[in-house]
């Protein structure tokens, strides 16, 4: 591989160098100067966990984030067994339902869930629903473990389809009945999809600013601390709000650990590339699967067609008249297109350079195997699991006062969007790279053709779709980011999330619907021109 791979060094060095040193100046430094400033002030670490008002956030946010993880868990597994094992009707609206869900952030799904059951909500004015409101800790976790459903359920439902059915068809030729095989055979092959998946759920909801703070009604979760104490006007404590950062992390790495842990020693990989065969259910059982399948992935999806429906009714106050027309388009067009035009100038900007860089990266971890790249690996997973809010704190601590002051700039915004989410692009890019014979560069240098020539000619080609793919999903989570958002806008970069959590809490419903209806149809805007543009290129036609 050495020998194969000796025309890599000089440039790609450099390329990986590079990409250390941005990882170096703004994640490392700012998580150090979080660590720093959170054990360097004598007594803060006494009082956040003596105290029981950080005590009590600290609590939430664990059960919070194992509970939402867990729910995620029961509801997103059996569902991916159903669809990817089970021969039952409506498989592709379930996973065309479970795919819609993703399009917002959670905080969308939040407010979507207030328009239905919150004291003013359409569900509970028409069932009479006296007392009852989505409100409080128990409306949190249901919206958390709706939400992330359908990252269980689609990672689960990919390594399902992967597993290699000569070790099933071994316990079944054994006398294993089906339900035993699925516990102890089919289940543990597919552990590493499943625990990545509960990791995205758990470091997501402890992450998740919105929704406590938008139908939490005062429940103290880890980020609202951190935020609360760095941005209040009313004294609060930066050792403090970096205190509660750095728990952020160290419980995030302790997830890390324990999904590390949960596959340490063991063997995941197959032969065969046969995909399994479905199993036949009887009537009744078809039935029950598919209704179970329409209703977690309908649940989940819900607040999509919530959001749509609301945009385009009228409101008087925070209440919904039953009429309908465009008067929050005009709203939102009139006072916030110049907040949309930013948005997509710093998510777009961010995206392009998550394409570029996530490619390139991934090259240099798959065809540069070494020191170099286990760290800039370690490093993107820690960007991975690291909470936005605690991000934000750190750049503005490390990147916040002169000599070198971002705060308050677009660019110290788009600089948090690429550390968070390049990972996706890079994770997608490396598998493309994977799938790529090198013996098809090494003809193109046997030819003359130069290192770079070929890299531009013949491997971005060939790597690209996966590269577009990882960017959009990328530019998903980046164009609806509010945890670090809210840390680092000011009134010249405020962005639709933030507009988005404004309106709602100022309950000004009709605009936020507007504004999340626009995130839904940029996101299958750009969906649908990327999916045709690729199949144009595959066919040879773009």
């Amino acid at each position: 591989m050495a020998a194969r791979n000796g025309w890599l060094r000089p440039g790609w060095h450099w390329v990986a160098l590079a990409a250390l040193a941005f990882l170096l100046l703004f994640l490392v430094y700012p998580v150090v100067r979080v660590m720093l400033g959170s054990l360097t002030t004598p007594g803060l670490w006494h009082d956040f966990l003596t105290r029981a008002y950080y005590r009590q956030a600290l609590l939430n946010s664990v059960w919070l984030a194992l509970g939402a993880t867990v729910g995620a868990l029961l509801l997103g597994v059996p569902l991916a067994v159903l669809v990817s094992r089970c021969a039952i009707p409506c498989k592709g609206l379930i996973q065309a339902l479970a795919v819609l869900s993703l399009l917002s952030p959670p905080f969308i799904s939040a407010y979507a869930w207030i328009t239905l059951l919150g004291r003013a909500g359409l569900l509970t004015g028409w069932l009479g629903l006296q007392g009852f409101s989505i409100y409080g800790p128990g409306g949190v976790l249901l919206v958390s473990v709706l939400h992330h459903v359908a990252y269980v359920f689609l990672l689960t439902r990919a390594a399902l389809l992967r597993i290699d059915p000569e070790v099933e068809e071994v316990a079944e030729s054994l006398g294993s009945p089906p339900w035993r095989r699925l516990l102890t055979v089919t289940l543990p092959l597919a552990m590493p999809a499943i625990s990545a998946s509960g990791l995205l759920v758990f470091t997501s909801t402890l992450a998740d600013f919105g929704t406590p703070m938008l139908i939490g009604e005062g429940m103290l979760t880890l980020p609202v601390v951190a935020y609360n104490e760095f941005l209040s006007e009313l004294g609060g404590s930066t050792g403090m709000a970096t205190v509660a950062s750095l728990a952020m992390l160290l419980i995030a790495l302790a997830a890390l650990g324990v999904q590390t842990w949960l596959l340490r020693g063991r063997s995941y990989t197959g032969r065969s590339l046969r995909q399994p065969g479905a199993l036949r259910l009887g009537p009744a059982g078809r039935v029950l699967g598919a209704a179970y399948g329409l209703l977690v992935a309908g649940a989940s999806a819900l607040p999509q067609a919530v959001v749509l429906v609301s945009s385009v009714m009228k409101t008087r106050g925070p209440r919904f008249t039953g009429e309908f027309g465009l008067d929050n388009y005009r709203l939102m067009w009139d006072q916030m297109a110049e907040v949309v035009g930013r948005t997509l100038r710093y998510s777009g900007l961010a995206a392009g350079i998550m394409l570029v860089a996530g490619l390139l990266i991934a090259y240099v971890l798959v065809r540069r195997p070494g020191r170099l790249a286990r760290t800039l690996d370690g490093l993107l997973v820690l960007a991975q699991i690291l909470p936005g809010t605690v991000l934000g704190v750190g750049l503005v601590i490390a990147w916040g006062r002169p000599p070198v002051s971002l705060a308050g700039t677009g660019t110290i915004l788009v600089v948090a969007y690429v550390v968070r989410r390049i990972a996706y692009t890079m994770r997608a890019s490396a598998a493309g790279v994977l799938q790529l014979n090198p013996e098809m560069e090494e003809a193109s240098l046997s030819l003359g053709v130069s290192p770079a020539r070929t890299f531009v000619r013949i491997t971005v080609p060939l790597v690209l779709p996966a590269a577009l793919s990882g960017a959009l999903v990328s530019w998903i989570a980046t164009i609806g980011e509010l945890s670090s958002t809210i840390m680092l806008y000011t009134g010249r970069t405020a962005t639709v999330s933030v507009m988005i959590y404004n309106q709602v809490l100022t309950s000004s419903f009709g605009t936020a619907a507007a504004l999340g209806s626009l995130l839904i149809g940029l996101t299958l805007l750009v969906q649908w021109v990327l999916r045709r543009w690729l199949e144009e290129d595959t066919l040879g036609l773009g």
